[in-house]
């Protein structure tokens, strides 16, 4: 009877452990080089607005992003959040659709954050949870980019995942006033 309870104990213990054994598997990548530069125009596009200076892309983010975007996707929606970010800043956005085939695009994914605009108040800078991915997008110190898009048959839907990180990060206590700023006339 102790054998017993000890050896369901540690299956206990076991599964609770490893809650990755109930995450699904990620999606398949769906970056490629025209992703790619879609998401460095529509970044500096804005950024232009806000006198923020053009970004590049870096390859080392772009893997490190492609890395997140698969992790991420194991769970459904943006459950897993910013879990396990290391020394990058990073958006997140996911899209679902009914139909088969249809992926989200990088431009949509940005410009849903760059949106956030409307809630920043640029007379008191600083810090909102309604506009963390807006004041990320025109860190004026930010100034190399690594996107990805993993997309297919999720939970329920077909799925997009966007994933962005930054170097170096934005949305830094003290840093907004000199690095959000309003956009030009």
């Amino acid at each position: 009877m102790r054998a017993a309870r000890s050896l369901a104990i540690a299956l206990v213990l076991t599964v609770l452990a490893a809650p990755a054994a109930w995450a699904r598997s990620a999606l398949p990548n769906r970056t490629d080089a025209e992703f790619q530069a879609e998401c460095l125009a529509v970044h500096n596009e804005l950024r232009a607005r806000h006198g923020a200076p053009p970004m590049a892309v870096d390859t080392n983010i772009a893997v490190y992003a492609k890395l997140r975007a698969a992790l991420i996707s194991q769970k459904d929606g943006l459950s897993h959040g910013h879990a396990g970010l290391r020394d990058h800043g990073e958006n997140l956005s996911w899209w679902a659709t009914t139909q088969r085939g249809q992926l989200g695009s990088c431009r949509r994914a940005v410009q849903s954050w760059y949106d956030e605009i409307k809630d920043y108040d640029f007379a008191r800078p600083g810090f909102s949870g309604a506009t963390g991915h807006f004041t990320q997008v025109v860190w004026k110190a930010s100034t190399k980019l690594g996107c990805a898009r993993v997309a297919g048959q999720g939970g329920k839907w077909f799925e997009t995942y966007v994933v962005c990180n930054y170097k170096v990060p934005g949305n830094v206590q003290g840093d907004f006033p000199r690095n959000v700023l309003p956009p030009k006339g």
